[in-house]
């Protein structure tokens, strides 16, 4: 079991919660970072918990697509079954990104 696995088994009931591993690409985890500290109630290292809700995040890495490398981080939540939709289409909102 991972330390992130284990921090999400000691804290949470599992049938209470969703749990959802995000492979987010192209943002540093600064400013995931940022995000959670301004909502969270608490933070243990990469943990960051909230009422309801804990995100844990991976170590910041590359990753090569194609001739391109793009920054990388692993985003764990766990958020209670009935705060989950929103929770994470308002987490996805603070993170969309446009090319051009």
């Amino acid at each position: 079991m991972t330390d992130s696995n284990q921090k999400l088994g000691e804290l949470l009931n599992p049938d209470q919660f969703t749990v959802k591993k995000l492979n987010m690409r192209g943002i540093p985890r600064c400013q995931f970072e940022r995000y959670l500290a301004a909502k969270a109630r608490s933070i243990d290292a990469d943990t960051f918990t909230g009422e309801g809700w804990q995100v844990t995040l991976s170590k910041e890495r590359q990753e090569s697509i194609g001739v391109f490398s793009l920054v990388a981080v692993d985003v764990t939540l766990a958020v209670k079954n009935d705060q989950f939709d929103d929770f994470l289409d308002t987490f996805r909102k603070n993170f969309l990104r446009g090319g051009g």
